[in-house]
This record gives structure tokens, C-alpha cells and sequence, in this order.
């Protein structure tokens, strides 16, 4: 049974031997609490491609920072997955791991995976109940989640306390089932030189560990990069992420068609900061021009005060064969 179908199923008890008396059998799982009216989001994932988004979820389930209307902000949060339709998702910014449960409970046909769950190997000792944390949703019909663990933990300072969260999943997709590594990443924020530094020693890092330690997998980093990938937000600095850049084909940004569009991802700023870095073992899949700063701030009124500062940015690719 995988991590992903655990999420979804209540644990049955049996009765004991020894004549000691059954334990009841749990009834149903309760309904939802009821949220604000849903609003309607058009969908961009199809059921003939993989559908990827990575969406900063800016402060989620905190109740200082962030939108202060907590069951608006998780009322829109469901809209925009539901509505997108995406197959994943790499989210940034969850604050509450309780709040992320109740979310789920609300995206029927879906699951989810947070940095400090359990299940997830040094993820309790990288990530408190009260910082912000990166994790996984996923559709289950399509992702199975196979094992997780939080890696470069001694990159700790250089990722701004929160390392990368790598999951081994397999993707359901065109009647074959596929292994994938899916590693999500929430960079040091900041237009500081220091900031910048950081970032730089953190890509340094994990693209040392990519070409050591998964070279010949399918591997995709959906993350809140905080930079750019032709120039940084840094003034009069390269991007740091140029080892990446300059590493294809073997390694390539898709989402590099929005940076040359001179679109945004991030309200109140010029530069597309949230990225999908992709493997060249998926890339022949990729589905040109699919990259996308999905605008549905055109759709939820008071976008900033009630959901996100960022903007969910989606790739698509074919069936992998």
C-alpha cells in the first residue's frame, strides 16, 4: 500500500483474541466543515497529459501572517486545485499541518503529503509544528506516493530552514505506470546580496546531489525558486541557478518560455520566481509552450487579501512511455 492511499483510509480494528471485546469499528469519516461558496475556476489539466503546478500557499494555516480569513483562504485554496485540475502539485508556505488535513478533506480525489509528516524520513527533525513547510498534493487516480524523505538537511541555512522534500512516486498515466523522483523547494527568499549567496549555495548543493545520486531517473523540482533563471532579482547579479541553466539538456527549466514572455508570478513584481526544473529523461514528453502563470486572480476577487501573493505555474507533458 503506498503512502499516497494511506492518506485517504480510515484504519479498520479487529477484534482481539483472548476474548477480550472487539474494538468498534470507526463509522464514517464526518463531513467536511462547510466553507464559503466555491468559485469557479476553468480547468487547465486534460486526461491526456501530466499535468504539474507548483503554487506558494503564502502562510497557510497561520493565524498572524498571511490572509487573516483562514476558512476564505482555504475555500479559495480548494477552488483554484479543483478547478485547475492539475495531476500535482508542489506547495510552499503551509504553516499548519492541521490546517492542511482539513484542506484535503476538501479536494475530493486527492491526497497529500506534508515535509513533517511521519512518514517522511527526518522530516519531523527538519520541520517544527509551527514554520512553514513545503509539500505534496496529488491526484490519487494518477500519482502513487512510494516513499519520502527530506534531503540536503546540511544545507539547512543555505535553503532558509527548509531542505527539500524528495518523494519516489509513480505516475498512472497512458495505461503505464512510470517512477519518478518529485522534489519540492522553497529557496531563501530576498533581493539581499546574503540572500542571494544563499540561493546560490543551495542550487550548488542540489544539483551536486542530482548528478550524483539521480542521474538516470525522471526527476522534477516543483518549487518557489525566489529568483529568476535569466537574471536575479539580486541587482547586478547573475542568476544563481546558472549551473542549472548552463547543465542542459541534461538539466532544463520549462518554465523558462514565461521568464523570456516577461510575465510574472508573484504579485507586485516582474520576474517569474516559481519554476519547474526538469530531467532530461521526462523532457521528450514535455508539451512545448504548455508552461503557464495561471492568472486566477481574474477569477477570485481580492486575490491577494484572501489567497496567495504567488501565482500557481503549471507545465504539462504527454503520456511517458
Amino acid at each position: 500500500m503506498t503512502l499516497g492511499r494511506l492518506l485517504l483510509l480510515p484504519l479498520a480494528v479487529t477484534a482481539c483474541g483472548g476474548g477480550s471485546p472487539a474494538a468498534p469499528i470507526p463509522g464514517p469519516e464526518p463531513e467536511p466543515d462547510p466553507l464559503p461558496q466555491p468559485i469557479a475556476i476553468p480547468a487547465q489539466g486534460t486526461a491526456a497529459t501530466l499535468d504539474l503546478a507548483t503554487w506558494n500557499l503564502l502562510n497557510f494555516g497561520s493565524t498572524g501572517q498571511g490572509p487573516r480569513d483562514e476558512p476564505l483562504q482555504l475555500a479559495r485554496i480548494r477552488d483554484v486545485i479543483l478547478g485547475t485540475d492539475a495531476d500535482l502539485w508542489g506547495v510552499q508556505e503551509v504553516t499548519s499541518a492541521s490546517g492542511f488535513t482539513t484542506l484535503l478533506s476538501h479536494l475530493p480525489g486527492y491526497a497529500g503529503l506534508l515535509a513533517n509528516d511521519s512518514s517522511v524520513a527526518g522530516g519531523p527533525d527538519s520541520y517544527s509544528d509551527g514554520e512553514i513547510k513545503v509539500g505534496l498534493i496529488f491526484k490519487t487516480s494518477v500519482v502513487d506516493v512510494t516513499g519520502a524523505r527530506i534531503i540536503l538537511a546540511e544545507l539547512d541555512y543555505e535553503f532558509a530552514g527548509r531542505p527539500p522534500l524528495e518523494l519516489r512516486v509513480r505516475f498512472n498515466h497512458g495505461g503505464v505506470a512510470n517512477p519518478a523522483v518529485v522534489i519540492v523547494l522553497h529557496a531563501k527568499a530576498d533581493q539581499q546580496v546574503a540572500s542571494w549567496e544563499r540561493r546560490a549555495a543551495a542550487a550548488a548543493g542540489l544539483k551536486e546531489y542530482l548528478d550524483a545520486e539521480l542521474a538516470d531517473e525522471v526527476v522534477l523540482v516543483p518549487g518557489d525558486w525566489n529568483d529568476d533563471i535569466d537574471e536575479s532579482i539580486t541587482s547586478g547579479r547573475d542568476t544563481p541557478y546558472r549551473p542549472f541553466v548552463d547543465a542542459a539538456p541534461d538539466w532544463v527549466f520549462p518554465t523558462a518560455e514565461l521568464t523570456a514572455t516577461g510575465v510574472t508570478s508573484i504579485l507586485g513584481f516582474d520576474d517569474v520566481i516559481d519554476h519547474i526544473l526538469a530531467s532530461n529523461e521526462i523532457m521528450p514528453a514535455y508539451q512545448p509552450g504548455s508552461a503557464l502563470v495561471y492568472r486566477v486572480d481574474e477569477y477570485i476577487p481580492n486575490y491577494r487579501d484572501t489567497t496567495s501573493d504567488h501565482l500557481p505555474v503549471l507545465v504539462r507533458f504527454r503520456a511517458l512511455n
